[in-house]
C-alpha cells in the first residue's frame, strides 16, 4: 500500500491586529501584548449610535494600496486585502513566490466566517438611507461570494489548482487548513496556498447578529477577553487574516525548504446539539480531537501542547476545558494550553488560521504562547492555560482546536518534525538527517 504524502508547512503570513507580519506578530504574542483597542481601523466609524461594542481587534498601520493600486484595492473587501498581504508574505518565506513550480498543481483554500460583511453594510446604507442602488458597487454581489478571496488569491498567485471558499462558522480557517491538506494528500495538489480571512467587525450587521450569541458588550479594552476566567462576559471581535504554505514533504525537500511543522493529522464534527451552545460535556469537540489524533497517527500521550479556540465566553471555555480532560485524561494538568484570542480577539473564519500560524512560529522558538486577562481563573477551568507569560516548552506534537456556530468543530494535530517512514527508497537514517537539514533553528 503506497503512503500517503506527509504534508508540511513551508511558508506562513499574518496580517491581525498583534501585527501585519509573521515576525510582528509573533514578538507581540511572546510579550503577552493586547491588540484589542478602540476603534482604530479606517474603515470603523465608533460614532455608530447602534455599535454595541468600539472596541475590538483591530488592524492597524495596513495600508491596502500597497497590496493593490488604490482602484483595484476599493473593489475588494478588507479580508480580501489582508488575505493578499498574508498570501504574499507566506509565499515569499516559502520560496514560491512568482511562476515558481507547476502552477497547475498549486491551489488554495481560504475560510471566511462572514463574507461581505462591510459590502453588505455599504450597500444596505446606499439603498435604505441614501435611497441610492446605483452607490452600491457593480462588483458587490461577487465579492461578498466565498469564492472572492479564493479568487483574488488565485489570479495574484496563477493558483490553477483545486480551489475551496470554505465557510464553517468560526472553525472556517481551521477548517481550510484541513481540507487545504487533504488535498495534496489525496495526490490532488502539490502545494495548496490556505488560511482564513474576516474583516466582519466593520459591518453594523455583525453587531446586531452577535449581540445574543456570546460578544462581550464592554467598551474597555482592558481585560476585555478574559478566557478561562472567572467572570469572563464573552468573545470580543477581531479582523485579520493568516495564510500558511503546505506543500508535500518530497517536493519540499527536493528543492531545499525550510520545514516549520507537518500538518499530521485533521479531523472535523458536529455536535448535532443546539446552532449556538456547545454539549457541555465537551464530549463532542473531545471525538474531534481523538479522530485527529488518530488521523496523525499519534496519542494523547504524545501531545505536548494545545492551540485553543478558548473565546471566553461562559459556555464555550468549560466545555473546551471538559474536552480536553476527556483526551488528555490523567496527563490534562500537565499539558499548555494557550488561548491567544485573549491578545487579538476573536477574528471568526480567520480565527483558527491566526491561531495555527501563531502557534507553529512559536514552536519552532520552543515557546506557548500565554493567556493574558487571566487573573482568576474559573474553578470549572482548571487546566494550565499559560497564564499572563509566553513559557519555554519543547513542542513535537501540537494540538490546534476550532469550533463554531451550527455545533461545527475541526481539529488538527501539527507535528514539528516530519516522520522518517515517508521517504521510501533511503535508509531511515538518511531519511532522518535529510529532514534535520531542512530545518534551521
Amino acid at each position: 500500500m503506497q503512503l500517503q504524502p506527509q504534508v508540511v508547512i513551508t511558508g506562513l503570513g499574518l496580517v491581525c491586529p498583534l501585527g501585519n507580519s509573521v515576525p510582528a506578530a509573533l514578538a507581540n504574542a511572546r510579550a503577552g501584548a493586547t491588540g484589542i483597542r478602540p476603534y482604530q481601523s479606517r474603515w470603523c466609524d465608533p460614532a455608530q449610535p447602534h455599535l454595541h461594542q468600539r472596541v475590538g481587534g483591530t488592524v492597524v498601520g495596513f495600508e491596502p494600496d500597497v497590496v493593490l493600486e488604490p482602484r483595484l484595492a476599493a473593489r475588494h473587501e478588507p479580508a480580501t486585502l489582508f488575505a493578499l498581504a498574508a498570501a504574499d508574505e507566506a509565499l515569499a518565506q516559502a520560496g514560491l513566490a512568482g511562476e515558481t513550480g507547476d502552477r497547475d498543481r498549486f491551489g488554495c483554500a481560504i475560510g471566511a466566517g462572514l463574507a461581505g460583511a462591510e459590502l453588505w453594510h455599504r450597500a444596505l446604507h446606499a439603498a435604505y438611507a441614501l435611497d441610492r442602488t446605483d452607490e452600491i458597487a457593480r462588483m458587490a454581489a461577487i465579492q461578498i461570494t466565498g469564492t472572492a478571496v479564493t479568487g483574488a488569491l488565485a489570479i495574484r498567485h496563477r493558483l490553477r489548482g483545486p480551489s475551496l471558499g470554505v465557510a464553517n462558522a468560526c472553525a472556517s480557517g481551521t477548517s481550510a487548513i484541513a481540507l487545504g491538506a487533504d488535498q495534496i494528500r489525496m495526490g490532488r495538489a502539490d502545494v495548496m496556498v490556505v488560511g482564513g480571512c474576516e474583516s466582519s467587525m466593520r459591518g453594523l450587521l455583525t453587531y446586531a447578529s452577535f449581540v445574543d450569541a456570546g460578544m462581550n458588550p464592554t467598551r474597555d479594552p482592558v481585560g476585555a477577553c478574559a478566557p478561562f476566567a472567572a467572570g469572563r462576559r464573552g468573545f470580543v471581535l477581531a479582523e485579520g487574516a493568516a495564510v500558511l504554505v503546505l506543500e508535500r514533504l518530497d517536493l519540499a525537500l527536493a528543492r531545499g525548504a525550510r520545514i516549520l511543522g507537518v500538518v499530521a493529522g485533521s479531523a472535523m464534527v458536529n455536535d448535532a446539539h443546539h446552532v449556538i451552545s456547545p454539549d457541555p460535556s465537551g464530549a463532542p469537540w473531545a471525538r474531534a480531537i481523538e479522530l485527529a489524533l488518530a488521523d496523525a497517527g499519534a496519542t494523547a500521550a504524545e501531545v505536548d501542547a494545545v492551540s485553543a479556540h478558548g473565546t471566553g465566553t461562559p459556555q464555550g471555555d468549560v466545555a473546551e476545558t471538559r474536552a480536553l480532560r476527556r483526551v488528555l485524561g490523567a496527563r490534562a494538568e500537565q499539558v499548555p494550553v494557550s488561548a491567544t484570542k485573549s491578545m487579538h480577539g476573536h477574528a471568526f473564519g480567520a480565527a483558527g488560521a491566526i491561531e495555527t500560524a501563531l502557534a507553529v512560529a512559536a514552536m519552532a522558538e520552543d515557546v506557548v504562547l500565554p493567556t493574558i486577562n487571566l487573573h482568576v481563573a474559573d474553578p470549572a477551568c482548571d487546566l494550565d492555560y499559560v497564564p499572563h507569560r509566553a513559557r519555554r516548552h519543547p513542542i513535537e506534537v501540537l494540538v490546534k482546536t476550532g469550533f463554531g456556530a451550527g455545533g461545527v468543530s475541526t481539529a488538527l494535530v501539527v507535528r514539528r518534525t516530519p516522520r522518517p517512514s515517508v521517504r521510501r527508497g533511503v535508509g531511515p537514517r538518511a531519511a532522518v538527517d535529510a529532514v534535520a537539514d531542512s530545518f534551521a533553528f
